[in-house]
């Protein structure tokens, strides 16, 4: 990652795509009903544009399981508490733009199969409008248009636009707040990626850090150690994902980005007091 400012680097990467009159379709990730445990899902809105290659997507709810792929040029756009993961095989580049409750996050990431790279990320101070809120609520309503149909493409471009502007007008953080700022992107960062081969180099990348000081951001606003906050989160994510019967405790595991299964075993009883398997028999029984 570059350390300038990436400002201007996602105003005029918006700005091309509205230019050429992108997105060219708009699929929809709204399925109701996530499983239990699902670790993919995020409370709030995020849609996303393919640049080039071919992107797909596992979307989930109670209905099961399917594939949604973008071609280059088409986007996707995920409601709150939607589970949606890129699919193991794809291969593209592709803009994000996440609105979250603390920042609006804009992310240019490149996935191929096994590596997802983000090359570029701006965390914004400007935050979703009620406006805006309503284009996204319209946009992933269900609906049987097709992905071409010129609504859902308006919708989209109008979220660009809305976009755009939140670049341009996001007030600096100020002096006495931005390592807490900086300290809450590394935390979202992680709670979106744990299932990931992540650790701190990887975090203090994305950020532009230096790894020395992300430790001692989270020395100061955690109160504990970078490793431990990551790894409470991935077992945090893993009680909850024990709760799927379908799940072994390998699975498990791999789910949470801790591939050792038995490094997984002792570091969830030690959190817990029980092993995985004896956790889940005694929260059935609850």
């Amino acid at each position: 990652m570059r350390s300038t400012d990436p400002t201007p680097r996602f105003s005029s990467l918006i700005d091309r795509m509205l230019d050429r009159d992108l997105p060219r379709g708009v699929h929809l990730a709204n399925e109701p009903g996530a499983p239990t445990g699902s670790h993919g899902i995020l409370p709030y809105p995020r849609f996303s544009l393919c640049l080039s290659g071919t992107a797909r997507y596992d979307v989930s709810g109670d209905g099961g399981t399917r594939v949604i792929t973008l071609a280059r040029g088409e986007a996707i756009a995920a409601a709150p508490g939607c589970l949606m993961e890129p699919h193991p095989r794809s291969q593209y580049l592709a803009l994000g733009i996440v609105f979250t409750p603390e920042m609006t996050r804009f992310l240019l990431a490149r996935k191929n199969p096994g590596q997802h790279r983000f090359l570029l990320a701006h965390h914004s101070t400007a935050l979703l409008d009620e406006e805006t809120g309503q284009f996204f609520r319209a946009l992933t309503r269900p609906s049987p248009r097709p992905p071409e149909d010129p609504y859902l493409r308006k919708l989209l471009q109008l979220l660009l636009v809305k976009s755009r502007e939140m670049v341009e007008s996001a007030q600096p953080v100020p002096s006495s707040r931005k390592a807490w700022f900086t300290w809450q992107s590394a935390c979202r960062f992680i709670q979106e990626n744990f299932s990931q081969p992540i650790g701190r180099p990887e975090v203090a990348a994305f950020l532009n850090l230096h790894p020395n000081h992300l430790s001692r951001l989270f020395t100061r606003f955690s109160g504990c150690s970078f490793n431990q906050y990551l790894l409470d989160i991935r077992l945090r994510h893993a009680a909850e994902m024990l709760a799927d019967p379908r799940m072994n405790i390998g699975d498990v595991a791999r789910a949470c980005g801790i591939p050792d299964t038995n490094y997984f075993i002792r570091c969830f009883r030690k959190r817990t007091g029980l092993p995985p398997a004896r956790y889940r028999s005694a929260a059935d029984k609850d």
